[in-house]
């Protein structure tokens, strides 16, 4: 055993066989960690109860937190990360599938450099995780991930793990809906926390209706809303910030192909 807790929040929408591939993958790593722990916020069908109950069951290191009064997904988030108990967070989401070594990697990382995050490429697949269709990639040095930060997140999410403490000290996840991964990745640059992403893929996602989910008016808010705070946070000059807009507003505006063509050439 490691000093590795996993979060995983599950929704009432995850996908039992998705969820079971997610937790194995866990489970099956070279280092594997210390504590599973599965978070909901939300009413969730009786399938995904059974497949939570069969998974805590099964494995001795897992465990179900329920919280009923957390909001939206960095909500639920929050209230996860204050019941791990181990020093050092890996993220995962219900239909991911992390490699064997991922772990192992990211620990090595977090105990023998100055990081505090670290996470790596991301690739994504519709059907089969044996055949991605496009490699989520981002910059790998603290210095290059800082140059990112004003207008494009530059960590993949579900490949993170981090410092637990330094992470909680720098005010953790909050309900920023749509982008609570960025604006926690902010949040902690200014807090002074340093970040490395690993140059490999280290974990699959399984991805369905990516394009209509990162379009439409509610994003193109969110995407303001974020540009406002980097600006507030000193991360983003004035310049980053009419970049920021102008790149990223438009297409969350267009028609669903068009935004796909667009997506398909940026990948994020």
């Amino acid at each position: 055993m490691s000093n590795i807790s996993v979060l995983l929040p599950v929704a009432a929408t995850s996908d039992p066989d998705g969820l079971h591939r997610a937790h194995r993958s866990i489970a099956e790593q070279t280092t594997p960690p210390a504590e599973i722990v599965l978070v909901t916020n939300q009413p969730i069908t009786e399938e995904v109860e059974t497949t939570i109950s069969d998974l805590v069951d099964t494995n001795s290191v897992s465990r179900h937190e329920h919280f009923p009064d957390a909001q939206g997904l960095g909500g639920v988030l929050q209230a996860g990360l204050k019941k791990c108990t181990e020093p050092f967070v890996a993220r995962m989401d219900a239909d991911d599938i992390s490699e064997p070594e991922r772990f192992a990697e990211q620990l090595i990382v977090l105990k023998e450099t100055e990081a505090d995050i670290v996470g790596s490429h991301l690739a994504e697949f519709h059907d089969d995780p044996e055949q991605p269709e496009r490699t989520r990639e981002v910059p790998t040095s603290h210095d290059e991930i800082a140059e990112w930060m004003p207008w494009r997140c530059p960590m993949n999410h579900p490949t993170t793990m981090f410092n637990r403490e330094a992470v909680l000290n720098a005010g953790g996840y909050r309900d920023f809906p749509m982008m609570e991964d960025w604006d926690l990745w902010a949040r902690c640059l200014a807090a002074g926390l340093q970040f490395r992403n690993l140059d490999q893929t280290l974990v699959r996602a399984e991805v369905n209706d990516l394009v209509d989910r990162r379009g439409g008016l509610d994003y193109a808010k969110a995407e303001i809303q974020m540009a406002w705070e980097l600006r507030e946070l000193n991360i983003a000059s004035l310049k980053d910030t009419l970049q920021h807009l102008a790149l990223r507003i438009p297409p969350r505006l267009l028609p669903q192909q068009v935004r796909e063509a667009v997506y398909q050439i940026f990948a994020r």
